[in-house]
């Protein structure tokens, strides 16, 4: 059984989660990014521009996915405890 403290959302949660997320995204992207660059043009190319574009979209992607995660978690919180508990019988 979980105590109280293990199953709370918080705000450092959201903000380790969203820090999480970005650096995954960032690393898929750059991942990908380079590999299409070298599929297509046989070699990898690094442009300012380009890795501008590639953080902008690693934030977007870490701050929308762990707030909706996090939104949504709050909302089954609330759920929980609105609802009675179930009989296990």
């Amino acid at each position: 059984m979980k105590s109280n403290c293990e199953s709370e959302i918080t705000l450092i949660k959201l903000f380790l989660g969203t820090i999480y997320l970005t650096i995954c995204s960032l690393i898929f992207l750059l991942l990908a990014g380079m590999l299409i660059d070298f599929i297509f043009d046989g070699e990898i190319s690094l442009k300012g521009e380009w890795l501008f574009n590639i953080l902008a979209g690693s934030i977007i992607i870490g701050i929308s996915g762990s707030l909706g995660s996090w939104i949504f978690a709050k909302i089954d919180e609330r759920k929980t405890r609105k609802s009675p508990p179930s009989d296990p019988d």
